[in-house]
């Protein structure tokens, strides 16, 4: 099986489309291309269940009806730019409320394929975009899902995870863990002090990488699982250098 990339770093988007859609208040004079547009009403959109709605009506809300959380938001924000601009940078014209990228539009959808269901609404932000679909758009004909669907990429992600076990287990202790092959005593390498996260059965202290730009995502990916337990506290090691 075929696994994007996007889809192993669980960045889900449809199969059928290129075109990214964005509310007009965002981009009101962008050109419509083959791999963006503007949403309007009666634009099919790929929403977070990964179904596909028909956007009814997009309008602005009135500041003193936004959400708690954009509010909060606002706020910080609007306290962060006079921040910055006290530390003497120059941060342009002053942002207003009623005008902020960030702010909540209330957008209006319905299931595209029931034209007299009940609309649903919900306050987005005016930045945010979405995966526009084509008038005639498929779906995974078991649970109605815009493809790939739940059940393709989790069976990917449990292939790609067997897959990486399978390679890490045929590594030989004082192998790189990003590309398998040796590290010797005249090579640069970065390693992990403590628990060996990827084979633990190697013991403590075994966690080695090429210091090159081949292994460099290995060594970001083990970098962000060590941190995450809490042994950030640890330094890593370069034979004969700095960490």
């Amino acid at each position: 099986m075929h696994i994007p990339m996007h889809v192993l770093l669980g960045e889900w988007r449809p199969q059928q489309t290129r075109k990214t859609g964005y509310l007009p208040t965002a981009r009101p004079h962008l050109k419509e291309t083959d791999y963006s547009t503007l949403i309007k009403p009666d634009t099919i959109i790929a929403w977070v269940d990964r179904k596909a709605y028909r956007v009814t009506e997009i309008t602005e809300r009135p500041v003193d009806l936004w959400p708690e959380r954009f509010a909060n938001e606002w706020k910080r924000y609007a306290a962060w730019w006079v921040e910055q601009v006290m530390a003497g940078r120059n941060m342009g014209e002053q942002p207003e409320k009623a005008s902020w990228e960030h702010r909540p539009l209330a957008l209006s959808i319905q299931p595209a394929d029931q034209p007299n269901a009940k609309a649903r609404h919900f306050a987005v932000r005016a930045s945010r975009s979405f995966y526009v679909l084509p008038e005639h758009y498929s779906v995974c004909r078991l649970c109605n899902e815009i493809p790939p669907c739940t059940h393709v990429t989790t069976e990917a992600s449990v292939e790609h995870a067997m897959e990486n076990t399978e390679r890490l287990m045929a590594i030989r202790p004082g192998c790189c863990l990003g590309c398998g092959e040796p590290v010797t005593s005249r090579m640069k390498a970065v390693r992990f002090p403590g628990p060996n996260l990827w084979r633990p059965d190697m013991g403590d202290d075994s966690a080695v990488f090429h210091a090159r730009q081949d292994c460099s995502g290995s060594v970001s990916s083990y970098r962000q699982q060590w941190a995450q337990k809490g042994h950030d506290q640890l330094q890593p090691e370069l034979p004969g250098g700095d960490a």
